[in-house]
């Protein structure tokens, strides 16, 4: 079923306004409506038949003077309204007429009875009509929440609290539903009851079904995940073998690094943590352990030795460690054997210690420094 914004009336219009003769009555006065949107409405033998656009009425005040004090009364299906929060006494209608208007809201996907009532002194004026239902619908319900792009949910509108209360499904198509997100945010509501307030911009509340028990949300080119119908917040999510976190809003943290519990983690631009691998970032090589967490000091990769200075980046040349020195290669792997630097040459063990005050295993004598003499 299409949503339609067309509304049927069965309007009373001006033949609904009713005199109502006291003693000592006032100036006599009338009520006449006056649409924001002339376009989108159809009068019927003088009588409003259908609004087919616009959710806004004037009601102006005639033959009464400017002095003469209103009391405005607004009631739907019987309800007395607030009219401070749906109405408000103008004297420049929306069309740029003037004179003393109450200017309306109709509450969007309202369906009933709408009374207006006027009282100036002892005289009281009322104009009435009746919202019947969506022109291109076959169905009288009311309601502000449209389920699954085309379901109105049934609701009733509370005029205390000036809101619209309905019970979201549990189940839709023979499957149980997790949560139900509003479309074009992150808002997950639970199946159940739902309150929201009216908002006169004119659209319904619209809604899809999550069915998943856990899956991936996209707004706003950020992902999200939500676990039973809520968002996984300042927390890591494993999906499909891989780890992601998610930030304090929720939002997939895709940045390159992250400190957290007194190790940094690293993160490809899809978000999965980067795990026992290479990361080269602002001109340096790191390595993320099997957990994830940035490596420091010696690790063996490939078979091959590299040491990792305490900020996590890959050290070459000479290093001292433990009142050992090392010698590491351009690619950072540690060096074995003869290494020539600075026009001197050097001798490494298998361990990678450099020999010093001592003949290597070839017989060549290396002094203090380890410089071969």
């Amino acid at each position: 079923m299409k949503v339609s914004k067309k509304i049927t009336l069965f309007s009373l219009s001006l033949a609904g306004l009713v005199l109502l003769t006291l003693p000592q009555a006032g100036k006599a006065f009338e009520l006449k409506e006056d649409w924001a949107f002339k376009g989108g409405i159809r009068y019927e033998n003088g009588k409003v038949s259908k609004i087919n656009n616009g959710y806004e009425v004037n009601i102006k005040v005639l033959d009464l003077p400017s002095t003469s004090e209103i009391e405005w009364t607004v009631r739907l299906n019987g309800e007395k309204q607030n009219t401070n929060f749906l109405a408000e006494e103008r004297t420049v209608s929306k069309t740029e007429d003037k004179g003393r208007f109450l200017h309306f809201y109709i509450p969007y996907g309202y369906r009933g009875d709408i009374v207006v009532e006027a009282k100036s002194g002892n005289e009281v004026k009322t104009w009435s009509t009746k919202v019947v239902d969506d022109v291109d619908s076959d169905t009288a319900k009311s309601g502000y929440f449209v389920l699954n792009g085309d379901q109105i949910l049934e609701s009733s509108w509370d005029s205390v609290n000036e809101s619209y209360i309905a019970t979201l499904p549990t189940v839709t198509s023979g499957k149980s539903i997790v949560a139900w997100r509003e479309d074009g945010t992150l808002n997950l509501i639970k199946p159940g009851k739902i309150t929201r307030q009216y908002n006169s911009s004119g659209s319904y509340v619209k809604l899809s079904p999550i069915f998943e028990t856990a899956s991936w949300l996209k707004s706003d080119q950020n992902w999200y995940y939500q676990k039973q119908g809520q968002l996984v917040q300042n927390a890591w999510v494993k999906d499909k073998g891989t780890w992601y976190f998610m930030n304090d809003k929720g939002v997939m943290f895709n940045q390159t690094w992250l400190y957290q519990g007194s190790n940094w983690y690293a993160f490809k631009s899809s978000g999965a943590m980067i795990a026992s691998n290479w990361l080269y970032d602002n001109n340096s090589w790191y390595y993320l352990k099997d957990s994830g967490s940035m490596a420091t000091g010696w690790i063996k990769d490939s078979g091959s030795w590299y040491y990792l200075n305490n900020s996590g980046s890959m050290a070459t040349g000479w290093i001292k460690d433990s009142g050992s020195w090392y010698y590491l290669n351009n690619s950072g792997s540690m060096a074995t054997g003869w290494v020539k630097d600075s026009g001197s040459w050097y001798y490494l063990a298998s361990s990678g210690k450099m020999l010093h005050n001592t003949y290597t295993p070839d017989g060549y004598y290396v002094d203090a420094s380890g410089a071969w003499q």
